[in-house]
């Protein structure tokens, strides 16, 4: 009953990858059905001709690759997966306690130390993504969406609350590193901080800053983010 059978298999299959380039599966697909139910006793069958590709006049026919098997148009489609969105939040705390002895930048002394009554006015700037996930000076992992700064000279880590004089917003931020080193600045904050305080578009800002206490070791930061709604009310 299934004499030629390899012959027509064979035949068949060749026939179908040279007309897969013309859209022409639906009459090999009638083919194969019609032979599977006559049993393939007839011994090589003649497929249906081609489509007429005057019926696509106007229109231009892109071909297909030509696939290398018959396993090859039955292999799934592989779809690549989306790249996820970096994640924005980092690893919070980790660092040490740390006042340091005195240094220099750029031919200027800075003395760090405690002190409790620090308040001072000046300019603000802000650091951003060019030392995102980098280790600040206490060795935390410096976050630009997280409400930290530095500072030259305050303990680390600390808090304070940076006031915009312009504006009159207010942040308490977390100190666990160093800096800004260019006259005239007195902070340093993270590119969060400059979108709350109403300055990242401008870079500056005049503040005023003025000492907290100690920070969490741990790098929780509750009560920052609660002032921070509280101003928002």
């Amino acid at each position: 009953m299934f004499d030629g059978w390899q012959e027509f298999a064979a035949q068949a299959s060749e026939v179908v990858l040279r007309r897969l380039k013309a859209g022409w599966v639906a009459g090999v697909a009638a083919a194969w059905s019609s032979a599977i139910m006559s049993g393939c006793g007839a011994g090589p069958m003649t497929l249906p001709p081609p489509p007429d590709p005057a019926w696509q006049a106007g229109t231009t026919i892109v071909a297909a690759p030509r696939p290398a098997s018959l396993a090859a148009i039955a292999a799934p489609v592989r779809v690549p997966r989306a790249v996820a969105a970096p994640a924005r939040s980092l690893r919070k705390g980790g660092g040490y306690r740390k006042i340091g002895k005195p240094y220099h930048i750029n031919g200027v002394r800075y003395v760090p130390r405690h002190d409790p009554n620090y308040a001072e006015n000046g300019k603000a700037s802000w650091y951003g993504d060019a030392f995102h996930g980098k280790k600040t000076a206490n060795g935390e992992i410096y976050d630009m969406y997280a409400l930290t700064a530095a500072h030259r000279t305050l303990p680390l880590p600390s808090l304070v609350v940076v006031t915009n004089l312009e504006n009159g917003r207010k942040v308490i931020v977390r100190i666990n590193d160093r800096g800004p080193f260019k006259k005239g600045r007195i902070i340093d904050v993270s590119s969060r901080v400059a979108e709350e305080l109403g300055f990242r578009q401008q870079g500056t800002a005049d503040v005023e800053v003025t000492y907290l206490g100690p920070a969490p070791l741990d790098g929780g930061d509750r009560r920052e983010r609660m002032f921070l709604a509280s101003q928002k009310k």
